[in-house]
C-alpha cells in the first residue's frame, strides 16, 4: 500500500477546510491564509488553490516546508489579518510533500520537461543523506541556512539513531514544523486576546500527475486555549 493511501484530492481538501473552519468563525477572505510549504515549484498548485479559496497568502515557505519566519514574521502576518468583526484570524496551512512516481517509488516524481524522475522532497532527501553520513547538525551554514537548519532539527529529534525511510522523515519534518508554529502561535495568542489561529498540517503527495492531500492535524488556538478539529473531518 502506498503511503498516505487515505489522502484526498486537492479540491476536496480545500472544500473540507471551509467546512471544518466555518463553525469556528473562519471564512474565506475574512481570515488571512498563511502557507508553510517547500519552495519546490511542485507546491505552486497547492498555494494557488489555497489562494483561490482563502485569498492571497502570506508566505512562510522554506526548504522542506519548515517555517523560519520567527516571531517577527508572524507579527507581520498578524498586522495584515482582517479584523472586520473585532477578531483577527489566521489560517495556517503547514504541509511537507512527497513524490510517488508511476511505478510506486517513494520520493520520486516526474516533472514536466525533465526526462528522468527527480526527488521530492529533494531537500529532505539531501537532509536524510547528510544524517546517514554522520553530519552532526551543530554548525549552521550561513550559505545554506535552510538546509543546514533542517539537518539540525532532524538530528535533534533522532539523536545518534540512523535516519528512517523518507516517508517517515517527511512526517517528522511536518511534526517539527507544527511544533515551531505551535510555539509561535501560543506566544502570539497570549499577547493578543483578539487573535484566533487555525493550524492545518499534513503531507501533499504528488502521484500520477495530481496532488493528493493527507491531513495529519487540525486545530484552532485562541487566548482561551486550543480546540482539536480533526474529530470533524469528513
Amino acid at each position: 500500500m502506498l503511503p498516505y493511501a487515505d489522502a484526498r484530492p486537492l479540491p476536496e481538501y480545500l472544500a473540507w477546510t471551509e467546512q471544518v473552519l466555518a463553525p469556528a468563525g473562519f471564512r474565506p477572505h475574512h481570515a488571512l491564509p498563511l502557507v508553510s510549504v517547500c519552495r519546490d515549484e511542485l507546491m505552486h498548485p497547492f498555494v494557488e488553490a489555497v489562494t483561490a479559496t482563502w485569498g492571497a497568502c502570506f508566505d512562510m515557505s522554506s526548504l522542506g516546508g519548515y517555517p523560519l519566519l520567527g516571531r517577527t514574521g508572524l507579527a507581520a502576518a498578524l498586522g495584515h489579518a482582517p479584523g472586520l468583526d473585532g477578531r483577527h484570524r489566521l489560517v495556517v496551512h503547514a504541509f511537507t510533500h512527497l513524490g510517488i512516481d508511476d511505478d510506486g517509488a517513494v520520493g520520486l516524481v516526474h516533472r514536466d520537461g525533465v526526462e528522468e524522475p527527480t526527488a521530492a522532497c529533494g531537500a529532505l532527501v539531501v537532509a536524510r543523506q547528510a544524517l546517514a553520513d554522520g553530519v552532526s547538525g551543530v554548525v549552521l551554514d550561513r550559505h545554506d541556512v535552510e538546509e543546514s537548519h533542517l539537518v539540525a532539527q532532524l538530528r535533534g529529534r533522532l539523536g545518534d539513531a540512523a535516519p528512517p525511510d523518507l516517508a517517515t522523515v517527511t512526517e517528522m519534518v511536518r511534526d517539527l514544523a507544527v511544533g515551531e508554529l505551535d510555539y509561535l502561535v501560543a506566544e502570539a495568542t497570549d499577547d493578543h486576546a483578539d487573535l484566533e489561529v487555525a493550524l492545518l498540517s499534513g503531507v501533499v503527495v504528488h502521484h500520477r500527475h495530481r496532488d493528493l492531500v493527507a491531513v495529519s492535524g487540525a486545530g484552532v488556538r485562541t487566548a482561551a486555549g486550543r480546540v482539536d478539529l480533526l474529530g470533524s473531518a469528513g
